[in-house]
């Protein structure tokens, strides 16, 4: 028999671990009168022992929308089952704290009556957390859909931004090749007729068609280097040499404010696997901006060397304004111009005006395609001293461009621009060779006919279909198709051209304004025999006729 004392200290230690429980025990009565509350039972009703003990728990208790109800709950407990349900316990101070409750009834033993014990959790700082990661979530989520539209909208503005530029570089390029035909056949032809005032003019609206060419090529180069295209011609050749070139190209600019040039160029240089038109590129678009940004009189040093055995490290350095540090990262961004050029004057000094903020750009995209790095140091920008700046190149002698990095040979014959070739064809009889031309732009067709009409009969059209129907109708001895053309795709022009027997063997020339390699490769698959870029001169066009011609006869005789 366990005497009386022991069972009360044994009760006593049973209420003191009930108090030290990390949750709410409460005991009920049938008539759900509170006839025990722990201590974390009491903190969690907010108020203190006394005045929770024999009170109902009914005013304390609100139901959560969408749980089971207390009452419900009561009901279904009292007839000896479990349960449980979220519950909102309103507090004296007019709080209110959320809470897990489970309920079960205990059955009256001796002389004890049956209770219902509830076990009560405090969740609202779990909940809080929770309803805040949620409403994170939301946010987050949000967030990624806005990211989604975002990446989206910036591919969508990248295809019209790549559509523009190609739209934008025909509507400028097909006017040029006006201007500069118009231009090529005065300068070429009509020298006497003109006064020499008259003369000088036309001679400088042919240097500024291509001034505003180089402009167009550019813009174009960039979004290529952008869009990850700009494809090489790797060949071995000597920088060092590329550099005398280019040195020698932009001197005359640079005699003219007695800017000279100092070279260092060291003996044991390697010859260089890359693409020398684009190197030359590079080296001109250095120069161009050393002599822009230095004071008259000055100096450029341009210096080329063999580093740790495996690099070349290629140098600039010019005694100009220099570049402000913050600006450093920024000066190889497309269309930025360092600082304000009004401070690019002093009282003594004038400096060459701003450019398109283009060459630094194109400069670097280059050097990373030959998987090289570039960078400046300079003190900063300073008005009225000259602290300089020193661009460097480093490039690996050997770039291991990958076979994506090639941009394939297209053209036939020599290039555009050397000796005519004249081949003895039915153009050395009385009866001139028909040339058929299909391009929309009136001027163009002009500038062609008065181009090449001493030597052929040019037939011109509009659009595909009438110019389809006069192949067929004349039998051209070559056709000239321009690759953006109203009506029928010019690509599905030159097939249908193909696929006929009148004019399966005929040389067709498409005449570009893009320089894309996709653009090209569409021209060959087509069925094109050559293409020629807009804009181009007389002589070019007269040139790539003949060379058509030529491979056509030789072709022919094979």
């Amino acid at each position: 028999m366990i005497h009386p004392t022991a069972m009360e200290n044994d009760l006593s230690l049973v209420y003191r671990i009930l108090d030290q429980t990390p949750i709410g025990v409460v005991i009920l009565t049938p008539l759900r009168a509170i006839r025990y509350v722990n201590f974390y039972g009491v903190r969690i009703f907010g108020t203190d022992r006394r005045a929770l003990m024999g009170s109902s728990i009914d005013s304390a208790l609100i139901d959560c929308p969408g749980e089971r109800g207390w009452l419900e709950l009561w009901s279904s407990v009292i007839t000896g089952r479990e349960g449980e349900t979220m519950i909102a316990i309103s507090r004296p101070a007019g709080d209110q704290v959320t809470c897990s409750l489970t309920a079960f009834f205990l059955p009256a033993h001796g002389e004890d009556e049956e209770a219902v014990v509830l076990i009560i959790k405090d969740q609202t700082s779990e909940l809080r957390v929770a309803d805040q990661l949620e409403k994170k979530n939301i946010e987050m989520a949000k967030m990624n859909t806005e990211l989604i539209r975002s990446n989206v909208e910036l591919k969508r503005l990248a295809e019209m931004k790549s559509n523009f530029l190609s739209i934008a570089s025909h509507e400028l390029k097909t006017p040029l090749t006006s201007i500069k035909g118009y231009s090529d056949i005065i300068i070429d032809a009509m020298r006497d007729r003109l006064d020499e005032g008259v003369y000088r003019m036309i001679e400088s609206i042919n240097r500024a068609a291509d001034r505003l060419h180089k402009v167009i090529d550019n813009i174009l180069d960039v979004t290529r280097i952008e869009q990850k295209k700009l494809r090489l011609k790797p060949e071995i050749f000597d920088l060092c040499e590329a550099a005398r070139d280019c040195i020698e190209e932009v001197n005359q600019v640079a005699a003219k404010r007695q800017i000279a040039f100092t070279c260092l160029f060291a003996d044991d240089v390697p010859e260089f696997c890359g693409d020398r038109q684009r190197m030359q590129q590079v080296f001109t678009n250095l120069f161009t901006n050393a002599i822009k940004f230095s004071p008259d009189g000055s100096t450029v040093d341009v210096s080329i060397t063999r580093e740790d055995g495996e690099q070349i490290h290629i140098e600039v350095v010019d005694r100009g304004i220099g570049i402000d540090r913050v600006e450093h990262k920024h000066i190889f961004d497309p269309f930025y111009e360092v600082g304000d050029i009004r401070r690019h004057s002093t009282d003594q000094i004038k400096f060459l005006g701003s450019g398109t903020g283009l060459g630094l750009s194109i400069a670097k995209g280059i050097v990373e395609r030959h998987n090289g790095r570039i960078w400046v140091e300079s003190e900063g920008m300073k008005p009225s001293e000259f602290p300089g700046s020193q661009f460097h190149i480093v490039l690996p002698m050997n770039p291991a461009l990958g076979s994506d990095n090639f941009e394939r040979e297209f053209n036939s014959g020599d290039a555009a621009g050397g000796e005519i070739l004249h081949v003895k064809t039915e153009a050395d009889s009385e009866e001139k060779l028909g040339i058929l031309l299909i391009d929309s732009d009136r001027e163009t067709v002009e500038v062609a006919r008065m181009v090449l009409e001493n030597a052929f009969e040019v037939i011109a059209a509009p659009t595909s279909e009438f110019g389809l129907s006069l192949a067929f109708q004349y039998s051209p001895s070559v056709i000239l198709i321009d690759t953006l053309l109203p009506g029928l795709d010019a690509f599905r022009l030159c097939s249908l051209l193909r696929s006929q027997e009148e004019t399966r063997e005929t040389p067709i020339i498409f005449l570009s304004s893009v320089t894309d390699r996709e653009e090209i490769e569409k021209c060959f698959a087509a069925g094109g025999s050559d293409f020629l870029i807009k804009p181009f001169s007389g002589r070019e066009l007269i040139q790539k006729i003949w060379q058509t011609l030529m491979k056509k006869k030789t072709e022919a005789y094979t």
